[in-house]
C-alpha cells in the first residue's frame, strides 16, 4: 500500500468524523496527517509503530491507524464512519473544491445523498438559496462535477458532440482532399457516448495536436483527447465509404439484418439502402426493432414544435420572472408557454403555497391580457406524494389549465412501491402529463423501477401524456418506448423543464431522443397549435 492511499484513508476518516460532527480538534489531525503522509518517502507500510512515530512525528492514534490499514487493509474506525455514510455522499468528498461543512448541507440540509442529484440540483439553481452559496460556487461545483464524471469514460451526447464537431472540423481543415464523417454512437444520437469515431476516405496526413494517438494501423489511429475521452479513426476507400459509414454507424440488430446480403462497393451510404429495397433509415433511428412503422416523413422535427411546457420561473426555483420566459418564448417562435412551478411540497424548491398559487394566477392573468397571439397557460408540476396523491387539494388542482405529476422525493422504491404510487398519480382526475417517468439522472442515478407497458398502458386508458424531459441528464421517457407509447396512442411532451432561459434550448435535445424512438408530429403534445392545444387541455379527463 503506498502512502498515497494510507494517506487517502486517513483523511477520509477525518472528513467523515467531521461531517458527523466529531471535535473538530481531532478531525483537524486527521487533515494535518494527511498532509504529513503525503511527504513521507519511507514507506509506512513497511514500518513498525515506534518507527512510524519516530520517522514522521505523528502521533500515537494516527500511527496505530496506520499499521492497521498494513495489517489488515482497513481501519476499523473508518468502516464504521462508511457505514453510517451512504456511498453517494462520500463520494461528494471527490469533488474540487467540496469538503465536510459543504456535505453536511447537501446531505443533511438539502436532502441529496448522490453526486448526480446535486449536478441537477446546481443545475436548477438551488444551491444559491442556502448560506455560502452564490452563483459562482454553485457554478464551480457544477463544472468540478461534470469533470469529475469524464473521467468515468463515459460522457453524455449533450456535452461530448461539441467536442467532436470541433475536431471534426479541424480534420478536415488539416486534409482538405479527404472525406471525413463522424460516425458511431454520436451519429446514432445515443444519449451516453463511449468515444468519438469519424470515417475517412483515406489516412490522415495531419492531425490535431490535441489527438493523443496511441495505436495505429492500416485501417484506424485511436487514442485520446484531453488525456480522457477516447477516439477512433476508420480509414477506407472511396468507393467503399458508404459500405464503411453504414457499418461503422451500426445499429440494433434488426437493422443488420436489413443487410444481411453480399452488398456492392458504394460510395453513398443511402445507394445500400436501394439495393436491399429499404426506404433510407435516419441513423438516429437505427436501433429501434421494427422499422416497418418507420414512417420518417413525420418524424418531429424543431420547426414543428409550437408550445413550450414545463418551466420554472422565480416564484418557484427558476432564475427568470414568467414575462421574461414569455418573451424569450416568443422571440423564439413558439405560440403557447406552459409555467408549471414547483408544488407546495417542494419546499427545497420554494414550492408554490395555496396563497402564493392564486397570487401567480392573478399575475399570468395580467401578462396575458398585455400579450397578443401568445398565451401563457397556468400549470403547476404537482409532486406526488408518497401514497400517490398529488400534493394540493382538488379546488386547487382544478384551477390549473394543466398539471405535471412528478415524483421528486423518497426516490428509494422497489418497483411495486413505485408503480402503486404512480399509477394512482396517473390515474387521478387532474393529471394530464406524468413528468420524468423514472426519475434518471443520466451516468448519475438509475432511476426506480417501473414497468413501463403498465404505465404506458396505464396512460393510455385515462388519457394523460407523458413527458419526455428534453434536459440532457435525464431525457426521460427513455426513447426506447416511444414506439409502444405510439403504438398505444399516448401523447409525448417533449419538455426542457427549464429553469433559465438557455434551458429552454434543451428542447433539441428531446427532440433528437423523440426521432431516435420515431416519434411521429401526430403522437407530439407541442407539435398542437396553439388552438389545437387549448382543446386538448379544455377536454378533461372525465369526458
Amino acid at each position: 500500500m503506498t502512502n498515497k492511499e494510507i494517506a487517502d484513508q486517513i483523511q477520509e476518516l477525518g472528513s467523515l468524523m467531521e461531517l458527523h460532527g466529531e471535535n473538530e480538534f481531532k478531525t483537524r489531525t486527521y487533515s494535518s496527517a494527511y498532509l504529513q503522509i503525503k511527504k513521507q518517502d519511507l514507506a509506512l507500510d513497511q514500518l513498525s509503530l515506534s518507527e512510524i512515530q519516530h520517522q514522521t512525528g505523528l502521533g500515537k492514534s494516527i500511527a496505530e491507524k496506520i499499521v492497521e490499514l498494513s495489517q489488515t487493509g482497513k481501519i476499523s474506525v473508518l468502516e464504521k464512519y462508511r457505514a453510517l455514510t451512504p456511498s453517494g455522499v462520500r463520494e461528494m468528498f471527490k469533488i474540487k473544491g467540496v469538503g465536510p461543512k459543504k456535505v453536511k448541507i447537501f446531505w443533511q440540509e438539502m436532502g441529496l445523498e448522490t453526486v448526480g442529484e446535486l449536478l441537477y440540483a446546481c443545475k436548477e439553481n438551488r444551491l444559491i438559496a442556502f448560506k455560502g452559496f452564490g452563483p459562482k460556487i454553485q457554478e464551480d461545483i457544477q463544472t468540478n462535477i461534470e469533470y469529475l464524471y469524464s473521467q468515468n469514460g463515459y460522457f453524455l451526447l449533450a456535452k461530448i458532440r461539441p467536442l467532436a464537431l470541433e475536431i471534426l472540423n479541424e480534420l478536415r481543415s488539416l486534409n482538405p482532399s479527404l472525406h471525413i464523417e463522424l460516425t458511431g454512437d454520436i451519429r446514432r444520437l445515443m444519449p451516453i457516448i463511449r468515444q468519438i469515431e469519424f470515417l475517412s476516405d483515406g489516412p490522415l496526413k495531419l492531425w490535431p495536436e490535441r489527438l493523443q494517438i496511441t495505436e495505429k494501423s492500416d485501417d484506424s489511429f485511436s487514442g485520446f483527447v484531453e488525456d480522457h475521452i477516447g477516439f477512433i479513426i476508420f480509414f477506407c476507400d472511396l468507393k467503399e465509404f458508404g459500405n464503411q459509414w453504414l457499418q461503422t454507424t451500426s445499429g440494433s440488430s434488426q437493422f443488420a439484418k436489413l443487410f444481411d446480403l453480399p452488398l456492392p462497393q458504394a460510395t453513398h451510404e443511402e445507394d445500400l439502402f436501394s439495393v436491399v429495397q429499404q426506404a433510407f433509415i435516419p441513423p438516429e433511428c437505427r436501433d429501434l426493432t421494427d422499422f416497418s412503422k418507420l414512417n420518417t416523413a413525420l418524424l418531429v422535427q424543431p420547426k414543428d414544435i409550437k408550445g413550450v411546457i414545463h418551466t420554472h420561473s422565480t416564484w418557484s426555483d427558476g432564475l427568470y420572472d414568467i414575462r421574461s420566459i414569455a418573451m424569450e418564448c416568443i422571440r423564439l417562435g413558439y405560440q403557447y408557454l406552459v409555467i408549471t412551478d414547483h408544488s407546495k411540497s417542494a419546499v427545497y424548491a420554494n414550492g408554490l403555497s395555496i396563497e402564493r398559487v392564486e397570487m401567480q394566477w392573478r399575475e399570468i392573468d395580467a401578462i396575458n391580457k398585455e400579450l397578443e397571439d401568445f398565451h401563457i397557460y397556468k400549470g403547476i408540476e404537482s409532486d406526488i406524494l408518497s401514497d400517490g396523491c398529488l400534493d394540493y387539494p382538488n379546488d386547487i388542482l382544478s384551477g390549473f389549465d394543466l398539471v405535471i405529476a412528478s415524483i421528486h422525493s423518497n426516490l428509494k422504491m422497489d418497483e411495486d412501491k413505485a408503480m402503486i404510487r404512480l399509477i394512482k398519480a396517473i390515474e387521478n382526475p387532474f393529471t394530464r402529463i406524468l413528468g420524468h417517468l423514472t426519475g434518471r439522472l443520466l451516468l448519475a442515478r438509475k432511476g426506480y423501477p417501473v414497468d413501463h407497458i403498465k404505465l404506458i398502458d396505464c396512460c393510455a386508458a385515462n388519457h394523460v401524456a407523458i413527458e419526455l424531459n428534453a434536459n440532457p441528464v435525464r431525457l426521460d421517457i427513455g426513447w426506447e418506448w416511444l414506439p409502444y407509447a405510439q403504438d398505444k396512442g399516448v401523447l409525448i411532451a417533449i419538455n426542457p423543464d427549464a429553469h433559465n432561459l438557455k434551458g429552454i434550448t434543451d428542447i433539441q435535445f428531446g427532440i433528437e431522443a423523440a426521432r431516435k424512438g420515431g416519434l411521429n408530429t401526430s403522437n407530439c403534445l407541442n407539435c398542437m397549435d396553439q388552438e389545437a392545444f387549448k382543446c386538448w387541455q379544455n377536454v378533461k379527463k372525465a369526458d
